[in-house]
């Protein structure tokens, strides 16, 4: 019999009908063969699943935990973690929490509310109490659980680690489709990094690319580099990728702040600050309106030779968790400054929905390095004339793969496997990558790259599944997930 745990972590009827309607199609698929549970953040999306999905089973939620669990002696506890914990800092994990630290540097524009030490350190230690408890509890094969955006999923990664328990991450829907279709892939880490994917990328190293995969690859590289987010959002989205420099929750700001006063903050850490949130939608008005001349009318010219680095949007999970020490784009965007050869400017783009959200002094501070530039020019341009592309963990990794620039991710991603990526361990690793590349034409003079990177791409494909994370496509992940239990452990090895 084969035990899956489902993790349904963040509160909300969306989610909690994904995952009943996801693990009624795997115990269903499974025909008796696994034996789903499922455990939630609040109580009412526990009951939520057990109406859609009886046969399932509910293990309870976080919330009931911490009302019926004894008081205990947090900072015991908090050292108690650390011991037998000791290749996890929990204080990484808990600063990557948007809601609890301003770890993006947007000093006030994301509106999050500062916590004390004693909240953030109970907090953490009544999560990995919770799903230590649930893993003492029973012999689970695996766990499901989405992309580590917040807390209590950051922190469910690491339990199921020190329990030897296999993770399934559930990746983001790919907005870079095959043919316009929708897909993802598993993955088995906080980092989405895929053993699927790895493994036909080994495999697929040992023997030479057919035409007809070969045309599939051409045909995505160009998909990959002609990509139009903005369009592509607003298609899917049905809404427009720049955001108002308000929040969305605008347009329904009574039912927004009801259901935000009946959340208790002690299981729903993400309860916003009323005043925190006014303030920073204030601030994001008049930020954006500063820095609309700043960057709205950047000079197009793009110096030449150069750097580039777009920068991401925050805050995320792409830079919280994946890029953790990097989160700070003001720092990294100075250290990759210090790092670049002399001769070469360091060109940048701010992120388009990412305007408003930080001080303008921000970026007077930097175009006060005089090897720094601002440039609106379109990504794909700017990608076009420079000598390399660095970033933290974006898809602009992919792209610059696509259009055979070498791509530097500093982060950690699900594509840094890829041996055309360059992933320096330091600043000063960088500024010798950077030589390597620019100076001494390392990437250029590297016949086997187009190979490589052929490779990875296959590779991406094959591992992807069709289907969307919603409860209409909850049946396609079901099979993608007991495929990657065993079902169908011998399709891996007949596709390559």
């Amino acid at each position: 019999m084969t035990r899956l745990l489902i993790l349904c972590p963040q509160g909300g009827r969306p989610e909690a009908e994904f995952n009943a309607a996801m693990a009624d199609a795997i115990q269903k698929r499974g025909s008796g063969q696994v034996a789903v549970s499922v455990a939630c953040l609040r109580k009412v999306d526990g009951e939520t699943i057990r109406k859609m999905a009886p046969s399932v089973r509910v293990l309870g939620s976080f919330e009931e935990f911490r009302d019926a669990s004894d008081r205990i002696d947090i900072k015991s506890e908090a050292l108690r973690l650390a011991r037998d914990y000791p290749s996890v800092n929990w204080w990484s994990i808990a600063i990557a929490e948007r809601h609890i630290v301003d770890a993006s540097f947007l000093l006030g524009g994301a509106g999050h509310s500062p916590e004390s030490q004693e909240f953030v350190e109970a907090l953490v230690v009544d999560s990995v109490r919770y799903f230590e408890d649930i893993f003492r509890s029973g012999q689970f094969s695996a766990v499901v659980a989405g992309v580590a955006d917040t807390l209590i999923i950051h922190v469910f990664y690491q339990v199921a680690r020190r329990f030897g328990v296999r993770a399934l991450a559930l990746s983001p829907n790919a907005w870079i489709r095959e043919d316009g279709k929708p897909g993802l892939y598993i993955g088995r880490d906080e980092y989405l990094h895929s053993d699927r994917m790895e493994a036909l990328y080994s495999k697929l190293s040992r023997r030479s690319l057919t035409d007809a995969e070969r045309q599939r690859v051409e045909a995505y590289k160009r998909a990959v580099s002609e990509f139009n987010m903005a369009q592509t959002y607003t298609t899917i989205m049905k809404r427009p990728f720049v955001v108002s420099a308000l929040s969305p929750n605008v347009k329904r700001l009574w039912r927004y702040l009801r259901d935000n006063a009946a959340r208790r903050k002690e299981i729903e850490y993400y309860k916003i600050d009323v005043s925190e949130k006014t303030r920073a939608n204030v601030l994001r008005i008049w930020r954006r309106w500063r820095s609309k001349h700043m960057l709205g009318a950047t000079s197009l010219d793009i110096p030449q030779p150069c750097v580039f680095f777009p920068m991401q949007y925050q805050p995320e999970q792409t830079t919280l968790v994946g890029g953790l020490y990097f989160a700070n784009q003001v720092s990294v965007i100075e250290n990759i400054a210090k790092a670049l050869p002399f001769g070469h400017t360091l060109v940048i783009k701010e992120h388009p929905r990412g305007r408003g959200a930080r001080p303008v002094w921000q970026y007077r501070h930097l175009q006060g390095f005089p090897n720094i530039r601002f440039c609106d020019a379109g990504a794909k341009e700017i990608m076009q004339q420079s000598g390399a592309v660095i970033t933290i963990t974006s898809t602009v990794g992919l792209e610059a793969m696509a259009m055979d620039k070498p791509i530097i991710v500093l982060g950690d991603v699900y594509y840094d496997f890829a041996e055309a990526v360059y992933k320096p361990k330091s600043w000063s690793e960088l500024a010798q990558t950077l030589r390597r590349i620019l100076i001494d034409r390392e990437y250029e003079k590297n016949t086997q790259r187009h190979a490589v990177i052929d490779r990875f791409f296959l590779a991406y494909l094959m591992a992807r599944v069709p289907g969307l994370l919603t409860k209409e496509g909850a049946p396609a992940i079901a099979e993608a997930v007991c495929n990657e239990l065993g079902v169908a452990n011998e399709a891996l090895a007949r596709a390559v």
